[in-house]
Order: structure tokens, then sequence, then C-alpha cells
């Protein structure tokens, strides 16, 4: 047991210690301590033999590394002006057959401070901001088909 203990913990302090999870950022600096130029130093990067090794992986694989799925494709909210004293104006646009359901919009605290549903020809909205404290919101939209997408406002 204490061989299996002494294993573990030796596999975990070598996996923090290696050199290859590190991140390194250098600074330069002029005569008068300004800093003038912040570089960084690639530990881990991908040469041309292993980029042309992990592409014939995602060959082989059919995946392509380009290639991610646009999860809000036609979904489009817009808050003005951001940030925010005294109301807020939402306006969206969905595609075909989908439609915002609700907007709630969240203090940090993790609390609801506005909640509204919306008819599915609607495309705009007013959410008064003059009543919150000064602060960071979360503004999230649910459409019909369960997705979801959130923008942050600024109350000021």
């Amino acid at each position: 047991m204490n061989k299996l203990y002494l294993i573990l913990v030796s596999l975990l302090i070598a996996s923090f210690a290696s050199p290859g999870f590190a991140q390194k950022l250098t600074f330069s600096y002029d005569a008068s301590g300004n800093q003038i130029e912040r570089r960084w130093v690639c530990v881990n990067c991908l040469t041309n033999n292993n980029q042309a090794a992990a592409q014939k992986i995602a060959n082989d694989s059919n995946i392509d590394l380009k290639k991610g799925e646009d999860f809000n494709a036609g979904r489009i909210i817009k808050v003005y002006p951001n940030p925010v004293s005294e109301t807020l104006n939402v306006n969206w646009q969905t595609p075909e057959k989908i439609f915002l359901k609700s907007i709630e919009v969240f203090g940090m605290s993790g609390n609801r401070v506005f909640r509204a549903t919306y008819a599915p020809g609607q495309l705009q909205a007013e959410i008064p901001f003059n009543r919150l404290p000064p602060g960071t919101y979360i503004l999230i939209g649910y459409y019909s088909d369960s997705k979801t997408q959130s923008i942050k406002v600024i109350k000021i």
C-alpha cells in the first residue's frame, strides 16, 4: 500500500514539475523602466512535423480540425447602450421556426433581477435598469429549441 501511495505521489509531482506545461511571458523595458514589449515564449509549439502528424491523425479519424459547430447560427441578440444607466434596449434575430422565449437578467451574486417572456413574433424589448445598483449583470436569452445565449451588461 505504501509503495502504491509513493508511486502515485511521485507521478503527481512529476506531472506538475514537467517543463512541458510551463507558460512563459517575457517583457522588455526601455531605459526609463517602461514596458515596451511583451512576448510569449512558446514551450510546446507545433513544429511542421507535429502539424503534419496531427493532420494525418485528423484525416484518419475523419475529424475536421478547423470546423466547429456554430452553436448559435442565425441567433443574434444586440443590447444597447452597454454600459447602461437607465433602460437597456434589446433587439434579436432568430432563424425560421425558432423564437426567443424569454430573457432573464442575473446579478453577479446569482440573484435574478429581471425576467420576461416574449411572443414568437416579437423582436425587441426594453429592460429597466434604473432601480438596479451599478455593477455587472448577465443577460440570458432562452430560445424555443432549448438553447441559450448570454451577454455581459454593465450598469453605471
